[in-house]
């Protein structure tokens, strides 16, 4: 075994996915590589089942295995005094919010964005390595019709003046779906507002962008990065007023504004093969 991901016990978000990807990928690479411990100790969501991701407690980690500590826990690096520990930097904004600041610890730094990246590179010492993620979408035959869909969780403060200021614009959110239901409302809708901090290459919008919606973004964090969000600046926004003119422009010429975002699409297609190549790179210098 070379690799044990630390996950939030029971959580269902961006990051755990992202962690169970890394495991069920070096598994797939290197049979037998990796495992999940969860903390506290917990089941793997029913989300993550399809994921080849073996559970393994405290005393079951091996003394040469790199552990993996998501950016918000950098201080458990104290529970693993035998082990080298990566710090996977899968946002940027979120260190900390745990109230764990101290890397000293941490052997390796793994940047899930090119934000992260800059941010281990300026502000922190220590090598880094780049291991992002990829996402998908179930398929689903839906009829696309003009709505909007946003994402109450990611709001940094303009989405709901924005949903006020337009009633003439049918809004969905994402909230309480399963991955079919999310599948099935980005599929049956043509636009995907995303009002959030961007702390690192977020899902919601790739998926969104899998799925065949135009998408625009306000300029927080990564969204600010082409490597991490290469829509153009003509899809993103940094006030109401400019919100308003982007979706303006897209609802004249729904059809231009995707082809557009044709190469976004192929990118995110493209993601999968990268993060294999980047965990196989992680396996390796583990030896």
């Amino acid at each position: 075994m070379k690799l044990v991901v630390v996950a939030p016990g029971g959580a269902v978000t961006g990051g755990p996915e992202a962690q169970h990807q890394l495991v069920s990928v070096a598994n797939e690479i290197e049979p037998g590589s990796a495992a999940i411990l969860y903390q506290p100790h917990a089941l793997t969501p029913e989300p993550y089942q399809r994921y080849r991701c073996p559970v393994i407690g405290m005393n079951e980690v091996p003394s040469d295995a790199l552990v993996v500590l998501p950016e918000i826990w950098p201080e458990l690096s104290q529970w693993f005094p035998r082990n080298r520990c990566a710090l996977w930097w899968l946002s940027v904004d979120n260190f900390g919010s745990h109230g764990q600041t101290n890397l000293s610890g941490i052997g390796l730094h793994l940047c899930q964005s090119e934000y992260a990246w800059r941010h281990v590179h300026w502000k922190v010492d220590g090598p880094r390595m780049m291991l992002t993620d990829w996402v998908e979408v179930v398929e689903s035959q839906q009829f696309r019709r003009a709505r909007v869909v946003v994402n109450p969780a990611k709001d940094a403060g303009l989405l709901r003046p924005f949903m006020t200021s337009h009633p003439e614009v049918e809004f969905v959110e994402l909230r309480g779906l399963d991955r079919v239901g999310v599948a099935a409302m980005l599929r049956s809708s043509d636009v995907y507002m995303d009002f959030g901090r961007h702390p690192g290459r977020d899902r919601p919008p790739r998926e969104a962008a899998l799925a065949g919606c135009v998408v625009l973004s306000v300029l927080n964090g990564a969204a600010r990065l082409f490597q991490d969000m290469p829509i153009g600046d003509g899809f993103k926004f940094d006030s109401l007023a400019d919100a308003s003119r982007k979706l303006e422009w897209v609802r004249e010429d729904w059809a231009e504004a995707s082809d557009w975002q044709a190469s976004y699409r192929e990118q995110i297609v493209g993601q999968r093969a990268v993060f294999f190549d980047e965990v196989r790179a992680l396996l390796e210098s583990v030896g």
